[in-house]
């Protein structure tokens, strides 16, 4: 628009003009009326090109400096109101308006026109100018399509190293770009971004990506409570940090790096300890750990109720050695005549039972030391976790199989003590164990089709069987499923209260086992009731005292 100092100037150029031409008009025609029309005639033929001048487009205005201030000046909360003719009017379109990018999938910070200037101030980028990462911007208004920002040429290294991870070039055309996960005008330390990642980023950005994170983690034990925990715990490259995450399946944490004696999870080192500072220290290992994340399978245990059950159990190994051993000197000379009268002692179903929770039970107790010192065993943790988990559920289907076979078909009784074998019975099958046995006596209570087991056999298998195997595989249900069953876990105080129950039940386990292994040696022959575990069918011996009342 012309301004009004130069209107003044052409006015006057044009008012000295005409006053030129009259004055040498009226010299040359005279003092007539025809004189003034002629001087008004002259008058407007020269004003008509002033008024063509006023006319002309306006000129262009002079291009500002750009500044946040000017941007801001646009980039302010009425720009959200615009439609979408409004906002092409803000800028410069060259041939024809083009439609906006499309936003990526994900977005974890603010994405639109508006910038908060609070905000930005507070942001990673506040020393910025806006043209610093905007340079196509030279002035105002500017081009409607701008250039993608290259952050490489402020942040090379982490560019670099998002493009050779999983995020990066690999992932094609669904690799998000760097304002998919950063919240670029208002950007926040490393420290905010680690924390809100823990939370949802991850999870988020592989949903609208179109991953599903429960197929992906679903071999995972466990998989809700550890993506609780953080996924750059297990997806870590050789640097830490999202950047260089690792592609699928490559350089993963193992699981013993969180579950052993040394877990990353830890803030403190396990200092070496001498044996009797190490069997005398009652409380968890990895204390600060327990702290934050409560118990954790294979790095927390009490080194003290871990000294006394392997006692118990290398205890048990007492009676092959010293007792066998006695046997062994004590034996007789010369050949056994064993009756050859067959009884059927042990029906197919029971055979099968047996075999098969004996190796459920066998897997139990191996699987299991394998999990609670998995430091020993490198490499075998999750092995021995999904192994541990099978057999466990196998187990729990063989005893409700055995449970509902004994009761419906009464074989029940066999495992509750007659009249007379408490205490009585009880006390005669010890002194045969304790002294008869060596000196070749017959035994006191020889098994028969309706009344196979002994006293002690009875009392043995009914608190095993009837009582500490099913607290066994409900611990161990509980145990496996911390999430199903919360609710039981904080009314006994903690999973820690089940770990241990669980782990001083899986001990004397470990101890029947080897009891049971070598008190089925003490038959008429060492391989008799071996035998008849495998044919069903046992020698048949008359002691007498057997169906006798005590």
């Amino acid at each position: 628009m012309i301004s009004g100092n130069k209107r003044f100037k052409k006015l006057s150029i044009v008012m000295l003009a005409a006053l030129f031409v009259g004055f040498y008009g009226f010299a040359f025609l005279g003092s007539d009326t025809g004189s003034f029309a002629a001087d008004d005639q002259a008058t407007t033929n020269s004003e008509k090109p002033v008024q063509a001048e006023e006319t002309k487009p306006e000129s262009k205005p002079e291009t500002k400096e750009v500044d946040n201030e000017t941007c801001l000046g646009c980039h302010n909360p009425d720009i959200l109101k615009m439609s979408k003719d409004e906002l092409v009017d803000q800028v410069n379109v060259k041939d024809k308006p083009v439609p906006p990018r499309a936003k990526p999938s994900f977005v974890f910070g603010e994405l639109n026109l508006f910038i908060d200037e609070k905000k930005y101030g507070e942001g990673v980028h506040k020393d910025l100018t806006c043209v610093s990462c905007h340079k196509d911007i030279t002035d105002i208004p500017h081009d409607q399509r701008l250039a993608l920002v290259d952050c490489k040429e402020c942040h090379e290294d982490s560019v670099e190293s998002i493009q050779a991870s999983a995020h990066g070039k690999k992932a094609g055309v669904k690799a998000p770009p760097c304002i998919g996960c950063h919240n670029v005008h208002y950007g926040q330390a490393q420290s905010t971004y680690d924390s809100e990642f823990k939370s949802r980023v991850c999870l988020d950005c592989h949903t609208a990506y179109g991953m599903n994170n429960a197929q992906q983690h679903k071999s995972l034990q466990q998989a809700n409570m550890h993506m609780k925990l953080g996924c750059l715990l297990c997806h870590q490259g050789d640097k830490p940090g999202v950047h260089n995450i690792p592609p699928a399946k490559a350089n993963t944490a193992s699981c013993e790096q969180c579950h052993n004696k040394n877990s990353i999870l830890s803030k403190t080192k396990q200092e070496p300890k001498d044996f009797l500072s190490l069997i005398t220290d009652v409380h968890f290992i990895n204390k600060d750990l327990f702290d934050s994340y409560s118990y954790v399978l294979g790095a927390h245990r009490s080194p003290a109720l871990d000294f006394i059950l392997i006692i118990l159990v290398i205890g048990t190994l007492a009676l092959p050695i010293f007792h066998g051993g006695l046997r062994i000197l004590t034996r007789k000379k010369g050949p056994h005549h064993a009756s050859a009268e067959k009884i059927y002692l042990h029906p197919l179903f029971e055979r099968i039972w047996h075999w098969f929770q004996a190796l459920c039970i066998v897997m139990l107790i191996i699987t299991g030391i394998m999990i609670h010192w998995p430091e020993i065993f490198p490499g075998w943790f999750d092995w021995s976790v999904s192994v541990h988990n099978w057999f466990g559920w196998a187990a729990v289907i063989s005893w409700g199989a055995w449970f509902l076979y004994a009761i419906f078909s009464g074989r029940i009784s066999h495992y509750f003590p007659k009249k007379g074998e408490i205490p009585g019975g009880l006390i005669k099958q010890a002194k045969f164990y304790g002294y008869g046995i060596f000196k070749h006596e017959p035994h006191p209570y020889a098994p028969s089709e309706d009344n196979k087991f002994n006293p002690l056999q009875k009392i043995a298998y009914l608190k095993f069987q009837l009582i500490l195997l099913p607290l066994l595989l409900i611990s161990g249900l509980i145990y496996m499923y911390p999430e199903t069953f919360s609710g039981v876990i904080g009314f006994v105080g903690g999973l820690w209260v089940i770990a241990t129950i669980h782990l001083v039940l899986g001990a004397l386990f470990a101890a029947f086992v080897i009891a049971h292994l070598y008190l089925a040696t003490t038959g008429e022959t060492v391989s008799e009731n071996f035998k008849a575990m495998v044919s069903g069918y046992g020698t048949k011996e008359d002691h007498g005292d057997h169906t006798k009342k005590v």
